[in-house]
């Protein structure tokens, strides 16, 4: 039934139409949902589950069911054309801010996007956790904890769902790394995936009831994430009772029968490799999959389309760019409150931030006039506008921002080659039936630039595999050492008169949306015209897309020279800012990191800095954890993520003492890399990837070997200072609340976060030393108290029993830990359970 109490205006309007119309073409309940259902042609039903292009999915324009789009998140909507949105602050930032309803309104902000691109569901949030700190898409995951994860994704889903806009959580299950991420097997145990990796799905599910649930491209234990009986219908359909609909990730699946009948009900892309062009409809026809199974798919789509109030409207892909002043405003805050102080106190005692009103500063750094705002892969979107760090602080500061230097090139990719460079001529694509070159040319194009893609709509139709050749005339403009770049989504090989150059599987690194690329080196003469051959050959996974193009560019000859002159720069200044970190190159979906060290060397660039000038305030902008070997030396670090948009003008917020420090860490940082949880257990071998280290993720690997890491889960710093009162607690059973009275002793506004994690003084079996149950921030004036209050649930208690498959609570004492991060133990409270 529809619920009219939650409704936005636009609901609201649809409901009210279906009122009054009434009939099948406007469904508002089960009965009428089932009826349109039975109305449909087996041949209608299964067109209505493959999608039929990237991201619009058919309906069935005879009874009133319009075809329906999807888009990428998590940090904006990006929309079937791609124009430009607001980009919010990536998703382990918003985790930092611990603020599920700060969150709520950033979901919102999307969701009111989402009806400008006409975008019904929304692909995101990220819940994976943060499980190796390569991972490459740990930027786009929130959190090592699966209690602070489900918080944030909560919040986040129904901001986008307050809208009538569906949000898609993913990717289910186990989907933590990028390493051979469509084949690896993860071996997991029973009890690791129920405590550890399946609460932030089963929140987005019993608590935010999310629409869709976007199955993984990896294997568990065996059986594919998208054709997983266990997994998709005994756990999320009907144990935790999941009403929407599961879609694959774009070419996961890997046949046609197993994920029809075991709990996949959305093939993506389309037009459907295995799903699509009647294969499925054969399928049925042959016996292997039950009609039933196709009804159960359906009904799900037409439900969540009923709930849209998708139900009797036309099909409208009409999209509308709309900047937003407020959208904007919430993005800024969001960012500052992301932002973590992670030190602030130099070998001296003294503190670096917020700025002094006087004296000289030197800003420097590869982030300081190009700020990374995004990590790569899917969660990329061309913003709206964008805020770079040496304006807004010149903005700020005036002539006391004394220079600015780059000091490391941080860019792996050299600039895509231009119209000019090619002249008249342009680029002569040959399109091969099959992989590799030994089929036919089926056709010839000529474009202006290296640039082409086919995906979707204009993949060439009746062809199931297509390699790409690409030639063109390049005329260098200067003489010297160049970068060359060999750019594509699958394989791509680049040659220079016919002398092989690179290509992109040997140390690649993303590219851009969809590009993987490689780079080497070469000397070019000034006038000179040169042949150059692009070679793209189509994987066998069964992705119909080919994205391809050239990078050339004069190399940077002498690394010395630039970080001698951000040296020289630092020295004269009172006080440097120094912004180090990664990019969407280096911080992408599509691979993992090869290291943890800050890339392209900065860390070196960052000790001889900091040597010239003790009084630096290194920024860290990026999006996942960083090996840093300086970390005594700095007088002050501000963790800065990747923080959208507005993320240059909230960096210069937080740095003047514009606005607060409010984040805390969601993630822990190691001393040495050696000392994660997962270190031994990752990548995996053999195809298989053993998640040996159970439960004992994050910190609760940390608490279990007695490891002290570099900077703590939960840790943050502010401009104000604190007071605890003594806590308590009150309630019976498993059913605690926790109160403590915080007190703002400082001179400025500021939060604090009051963190409870559970402790059980006996162990049945292994547990985690801690477990965060809960937690709550406060925001206070000057000399403001205000209390704490943290509700546990009673799953704050509970371990996975395996032998019962269930839920059990170990009767016995536990203690109820106050704390300020996972190191930073305030009080313990008794409880007997």
């Amino acid at each position: 039934m529809v619920d009219a109490s939650g409704m936005n205006l636009y609901q609201w309007y649809i409901f009210c139409q279906r009122l009054s119309e009434g009939g099948l073409l406007n469904a508002t309940t089960d009965h009428d949902i089932e009826k349109l259902v039975g109305e449909l042609t087996l041949e209608e039903k299964c067109l209505m589950v493959a999608g039929e292009g990237a991201w619009v999915i058919p309906g069935c324009e005879r009874l009133g069911i319009p075809d329906w789009c999807v888009s990428d998140g998590p940090v904006g909507v990006r929309g079937r054309q791609q124009g430009p949105g607001l980009v919010f602050p990536g998703p382990s930032a918003l985790s930092a801010t611990w603020d599920p309803a700060l969150v709520r309104s950033v979901g919102a902000s999307i969701g009111e996007e989402c009806h400008d691109r006409k975008v019904d569901v929304l692909l995101a949030p990220t819940v994976n956790l943060h499980r190796s700190p390569r991972g490459g898409r740990h930027f786009e995951s929130y959190s090592e904890d699966p209690e602070l994860s489900s918080r944030i994704c909560v919040g986040y889903i129904d901001g986008v769902q307050s809208q009538g806009v569906g949000a898609c959580v993913k990717h289910y299950i186990a989907n933590d790394q990028e390493f051979e991420r469509h084949t690896i097997d993860v071996d997991v145990d029973e009890r690791t995936l129920r405590e550890i990796y399946m609460p932030p799905f089963e929140a987005a599910v019993k608590e935010a009831d999310v629409k869709s649930v976007m199955g993984a491209y990896n294997f568990i234990n065996g059986d594919h994430a998208c054709a997983h009986h266990e997994l998709l219908i005994d756990v999320l359909k009907n144990e935790w009772g999941f009403s929407g609909f599961v879609v694959s990730d774009w070419g996961a699946i890997k046949e046609t029968v197993a994920p029809a009948r075991y709990g996949l009900d959305l093939e993506m892309p389309g037009p459907g490799k295995f799903w699509g062009r009647g294969q499925l409809l054969d399928a049925v026809r042959r016996g292997d999959v039950d009609e039933a199974d196709i009804d159960d798919k359906v009904r799900r789509i037409v439900g969540f389309l009923a709930w849209a109030g998708r139900i009797g409207t036309e099909t409208d892909h009409e999209e509308s760019s709309v900047e937003r002043d407020e959208h904007r405003a919430i993005s800024r805050r969001a960012a500052c409150s992301s932002m973590v102080l992670v030190k602030n106190t130099a070998v001296d005692g003294s503190t670096a931030l917020p700025l002094p009103h006087t004296g000289t500063v030197a800003l420097i750094g590869p982030g300081a006039a190009a700020t990374s705002l995004w990590g790569g892969g899917s969660a990329s979107l061309t913003p709206h506008r964008s805020s770079n760090l040496d304006r807004a602080l010149a903005d700020r500061l005036g002539d006391r921002l004394i220079g600015v230097e780059e000091g490391v090139d941080m860019r792996r990719r050299a600039d895509s080659v231009t119209a000019e460079s090619v002249g008249d001529e342009g680029v002569t694509f040959d399109l091969y039936d099959g992989i590799g070159f030994g089929g036919e040319i089926f056709e010839t194009i000529t474009r202006p630039t290296p640039f082409s893609v086919w995906f979707g709509d204009n993949w060439p139709q009746d062809r199931e595999m297509m390699s790409v050749r690409a030639t063109f005339r390049y005329t260098a403009s200067v003489s010297g050492r160049h970068r060359m770049c060999a750019l594509g989504f699958a394989r791509t090989e680049l040659f220079v008169d016919d002398e092989f150059i690179c290509d992109n599987q040997e140390n690649g690194f993303s590219a851009g949306l969809g590009l993987h690329g490689g780079e080497s080196y070469m000397d070019l003469e000034a006038g000179r015209t040169y042949d150059v051959r692009l070679e793209h050959v189509q994987n066998d996974r069964g992705q119909w897309l080919a994205l391809v193009d050239v990078g050339i560019e004069p190399a940077v000859e002498d690394r010395e020279e630039n970080i001698a002159a951000a040296v020289a720069l630092a020295a004269r200044a009172d006080t440097t800012v120094l912004v180090v970190g990664s990019n969407a190159e280096w911080e992408s979906e599509g691979g993992d990191r090869e290291s943890i060290d800050l890339p392209n060397g900065q860390n070196d660039l960052v000790e001889r800095v900091i040597a010239a000038n003790p009084n630096t305030v290194v920024v860290l902008n990026c999006g996942a954890p960083m090996n840093l070997p300086w970390y005594d030396d700095a007088a002050s670090i501000l963790l800065a993520w990747y923080p959208g948009q507005e993320g240059g003008d909230a960096i210069a917020d937080v740095l003047t003492g514009e606005a607060e420090p409010g984040g805390r860490m969601p993630t822990s940082w190691a001393v040495d890399e050696r000392d994660t949880p997962s270190y031994l257990n990752y990548p995996g071998e053999a195809g298989v990837v053993l998640y040996g280290e159970g439960v004992f993720v994050g910190y609760r690997g940390f608490d279990a070997r007695g490891v002290a890491p570099r900077i703590p889960f939960g840790h943050g710093g502010s401009y104000t200072t604190f007071e605890w009162g003594a806590p308590a607690v009150s309630g019976s059973g498993t059913e605690l609340t926790v109160e403590v009275a915080v007190t703002n002793t400082g001179d400025r506004r500021g939060t604090d976060v009051v963190q409870v994690y559970v402790a059980a003084d006996e162990h049945v079996v292994p547990r985690p030393v801690k477990e965060l149950a809960g937690f709550a921030k406060v925001e206070l004036d000057p000399g403001e108290t205000a209390t704490a209050t943290v509700s546990l649930r009673p799953r704050a208690f509970a371990r996975w029993d395996p032998a019962t498959s269930d839920w059990t609570v170990d009767p016995g004492g536990y203690r109820l830990v106050v704390a300020a991060s996972a190191a930073d133990m305030r009080a313990e409270l008794p409880v007997e359970i």
